[in-house]
């Protein structure tokens, strides 16, 4: 290690690539620096792939060290990346004033590390693994589902405080036992400067956009079957911004074909932040289509997709759940409709698209609330005062 580096003295976990054209890496871009500017140095853990650096220097003394493996097993890259956390923070676990960690990976080495010492724990709760991996692994015991909440409780207990995006998830934490007192809801947000930002010259004249992960739980079945519907607009394309596994997009791609709706479909994979947000200027709408299922309905979420889009001044037009409705009035900040209806997803394409009015005064509205209330800077002061709260 360059000794010139201070050692650091907050670190930041998540089993999550980084950085990565989805949301969990946007979040980690912004909540990170938050925190090691707030203390002055700082560890960030994460994974990483082929096209990252194993160790990387920051400015004012901040290192990232990503955990690479070609492991594809879900559960066994999620063990490594434990061991490889442990022992990360047990090298430095006296200088550590405040861990912040964003799933139970993350969370249970650094409780065993930091044992003993006076360290600060948060656990900012984005998901839990216990309500999302049964979409992600089809085998998962139920035995197995019953130790990683286990695991989730004991980071819970252990935390002095948790950070979460959505009153959705808080209620469910509450549910599991979890003090109100310790729980901060802080949503998640989008930049209000920096949008010099132009639609593509390769982009069609008139299209709608998908950003994001396209997990099962995202609705993007719902969204293709949609386009179904609108064969006869043959102006009208649907541009995907999409991050995934290599499985899950081919499918994908094997399903616009078999729905015969490949014609109309751009795809665009593990594009940058700032090539999305291009595509985002030029699109007339986007789309949330959500599922209804444990992981949005019980869980709940806070999908950037939508602030960003509400920032970049793009109308959303998202599924009609509690967790949506934090973010969304109808008509008003953006359009809902009911969710697993591919039929009604597609009405609602066509008729705000006859209605550009319509669009326009949606989208002005939402840019004003997310200027008010959904700004990163104003998430980050939220979070700010949390670790204020903390040192205290």
């Amino acid at each position: 290690m360059n000794l010139s580096i201070k050692r650091p003295e907050a670190v930041y976990v998540s089993f999550d690539t980084f950085p990565a054209p989805k949301g969990a890496a946007v979040h980690i871009g912004e909540f990170a620096p938050q925190l090691f500017s707030f203390i002055g140095s700082g560890l960030l853990l994460v994974l990483g792939d082929e096209n990252t650096p194993r160790w990387q220097i920051e400015e004012n003394d901040v290192q990232i060290r990503r955990y690479i493996t070609t492991e594809e097993n879900y559960l066994q890259k999620a063990l490594s990346f434990e061991q490889f956390v442990y022992s990360e923070i047990s090298a430095i676990k006296d200088d550590i004033k405040i861990a912040h960690f964003r799933d139970p990976w993350s969370g249970l080495p650094i409780i065993d590390a930091l044992e003993g010492t006076k360290a600060k724990l948060v656990y900012e709760v984005n998901a839990l693994p216990s309500i999302e991996i049964p979409s992600r692994v089809s085998s998962a015991l139920s035995t197995t589902l019953d130790k990683i909440r286990e695991m989730e409780l004991k980071c819970l207990e252990k935390a002095n405080a948790v950070v979460c995006p959505s009153y959705v998830i808080k209620s469910f934490l509450e549910s599991l036992g979890v003090d109100s007192n310790k729980i901060t809801v802080i949503h998640n947000g989008a930049r209000l400067s920096g949008f010099e930002h132009k639609k593509p010259d390769i982009a069609p004249d008139k299209y709608i956009i998908y950003i994001g992960a396209v997990q099962a739980w995202q609705g993007v079945e719902s969204l293709l079957k949609a386009m179904t519907f609108l064969k006869d607009m043959t102006d009208l394309k649907l541009v995907f911004c999409a991050s995934g596994a290599k499985p899950r997009i081919k499918f994908l791609q094997k399903l616009a074909e078999k729905m015969e709706v490949s014609d109309k479909i751009i795809w665009n994979l593990r594009v940058g932040q700032s090539e999305v947000q291009d595509w985002l200027q030029g699109a007339s709408i986007s789309i949330a289509p959500l599922t209804e299922c444990e992981r949005n309905l019980v869980q709940g979420c806070c999908p950037i997709k939508i602030v960003e889009s509400m920032a970049a001044g793009v109308p959303v037009i998202a599924s009609n759940m509690p967790v949506t409705q934090e973010l969304i009035e109808h008509n008003l900040t953006g359009w809902l409709i009911r969710p697993d209806r591919p039929s009604e997803l597609a009405r609602a394409i066509r008729v705000l698209l006859a209605h550009p009015e319509t669009l326009e005064r949606i989208a002005k509205v939402a840019k004003e609330k997310v200027v008010s209330s959904l700004s990163w800077e104003k998430s980050l002061e939220e979070l700010r005062k949390v670790y204020e709260n903390l040192l205290e």
